[in-house]
C-alpha cells in the first residue's frame, strides 16, 4: 500500500464526499430561495409604486440567482458540511473510524479539495456567468423598475462611454459611495462633423454640497493652428450631469471580472489616480470564493468533536452564525482597505487567514 493511498482512503472518501455535497446543495438551495424572498419583499413597495409587470419581476430575479449563488456559497459549504458530517457523527461513524486508527487528517484531506473545486468553480462561475447577469439585472432594475433615463450611448468594459450634455464622456470609473470620477475625459465635437474641437482630461472629479470639483485638469483645444494646452478648465466651463445621472452608469464590482478590473486599475494608475478601492475589490475576486476551503476546513472539528451540534436545526443555525461573522469581518477589513489602513491585499485576505486559524486550532484540539 503505498504513502498516499495509506492517507487518503477511497472508500471513506467517495462516503465523505457525497454526503458532504448532497448536504450542500440542499443548502444552496434553500440559501438561495431565502436570500431572493427577502430581497423579493424588501423591494415590493418599489415593485408596487412602479406598476412593475410580473414579467419584469420574474426576469429581474433570474438575472439576480447568479449573484445570490455566488454569495452564498460559503456560507452554504459550512452549513452542508456540518449537516452532512454532523449526521454521520450522530450515527458515531466517527467513533467507528477513530477505533480504525483514521485520523482527523484523513478526513479532513478529501474534503479541503473539495473545498478548492467548489472555490474554483465558484470563481469561473463570478468570471463568466455573474458580471454579466449583474449588469442585465442593473439595467432592468433602473431603467423598468424605477424608470430612470439612463445616458445614450453606455458601453459597459474597461471604461465607460456616454453621450453628455458637455460632450463624448469616457469614465475610468464611478465611485458612488465615493462620490467621485476617476479618470473623466471629455470629448467636445463640432456640429455634424463630429471633429473634435477640445478634449478636457480630468483625474478626479468629486460631488459636495451640489456643484462638481475638479482636480488634475488639463485642455487641449484643437484648431487651425494646432493643439494647444492648458492645465485648467476652458473659461465658464461646467459639468451638467449630477453624480445621480453618472449612478445610473456606475459598475459594481461584481458587474466586472478580475480581468477587467485588473484593466481598470491599471489605467488609473496611469493616471495617477488612487485604486485602492478597486485593489481591494479585486483581491476580494479570488479570496471570497476560497472561502469554501476554510469552511470546510473549520466544519469538520466543530461537527466531530464532542460539543458538536448534530441536530439539523442547530447545525444550519451555527452554519449562519459563522457565515455572517465572516461576512462581518470580511465587511470590515474591506472597508480598511479601501480607507488606506491596510494594504489591499491584506484586507481581503483578513477574513480567510483569521478563520483559517480558529480552524487550525480546533482541528489541533480534535485530532
Amino acid at each position: 500500500m503505498t504513502l498516499a493511498r495509506r492517507f487518503v482512503l477511497p472508500t471513506l472518501t467517495r462516503h465523505l464526499v457525497r454526503e458532504v455535497l448532497r448536504t450542500f446543495l440542499l443548502m444552496m438551495f434553500a440559501f438561495v430561495v431565502i436570500f431572493v424572498l427577502a430581497d423579493f419583499f424588501d423591494r415590493f413597495d418599489d415593485f408596487l409604486k412602479q406598476g412593475a409587470s410580473a414579467g419584469t419581476i420574474a426576469l429581474l430575479f433570474v438575472h439576480r440567482i447568479p449573484l445570490v449563488i455566488a454569495q452564498v456559497t460559503p456560507v452554504a459549504v459550512l452549513a452542508g458540511a456540518l449537516v452532512g458530517l454532523g449526521l454521520l457523527a450522530r450515527n458515531n461513524e466517527f467513533v467507528a473510524l477513530r477505533s480504525c486508527g483514521v485520523s482527523l487528517w484523513q478526513v479532513t484531506a478529501p474534503l479541503a479539495v473539495v473545498g478548492v473545486v467548489i472555490g474554483l468553480t465558484t470563481f469561473l462561475w463570478g468570471e463568466t456567468i455573474v458580471p454579466a447577469s449583474a449588469r442585465r439585472w442593473t439595467k432592468i432594475w433602473n431603467q423598468e423598475v424605477k424608470k430612470r433615463k439612463a445616458p445614450t450611448g453606455v458601453f459597459a468594459g474597461r471604461d465607460v462611454w456616454f453621450h453628455g450634455r458637455a460632450g463624448f464622456y469616457n469614465i475610468n470609473r464611478v465611485a458612488p459611495r465615493r462620490r467621485m470620477l476617476y479618470g473623466l475625459t471629455i470629448y467636445q465635437v463640432r456640429g455634424d462633423e463630429f471633429r473634435p474641437t477640445r478634449v478636457i482630461e480630468v483625474a478626479t472629479a468629486a460631488w459636495a454640497d451640489g456643484h462638481w470639483r475638479f482636480e488634475g485638469v488639463r485642455t487641449m483645444r484643437i484648431d487651425g493652428d494646432g493643439v494647444q494646452t492648458e492645465d485648467k478648465l476652458p473659461p465658464n466651463f461646467t459639468l451638467p450631469e449630477s453624480l445621480d445621472d453618472f449612478g445610473v452608469i456606475a459598475l459594481e464590482p461584481e458587474e466586472t471580472s478580475y480581468d477587467m478590473l485588473r484593466r481598470q486599475i491599471r489605467s488609473l494608475r496611469s493616471k495617477g489616480v488612487d485604486a485602492s478601492e478597486s485593489l481591494v475589490d479585486l483581491h476580494l475576486k479570488v479570496a471570497t470564493p476560497f472561502a469554501a476551503v476554510v469552511m470546510l476546513l473549520l466544519a469538520v472539528p466543530l461537527a466531530t468533536r464532542g460539543t458538536r451540534a448534530t441536530s439539523l436545526p442547530a447545525a444550519i443555525g451555527l452554519g449562519f452564525a459563522i457565515g455572517v461573522s465572516y461576512f462581518f469581518v470580511v465587511g470590515f477589513s474591506r472597508a480598511l482597505g479601501q480607507a488606506g489602513s491596510l494594504p489591499p491585499a491584506m484586507a481581503a485576505w483578513t477574513a480567510n487567514a483569521v478563520f483559517a486559524l480558529v480552524a487550525g486550532y480546533y482541528q489541533l484540539a480534535a485530532d
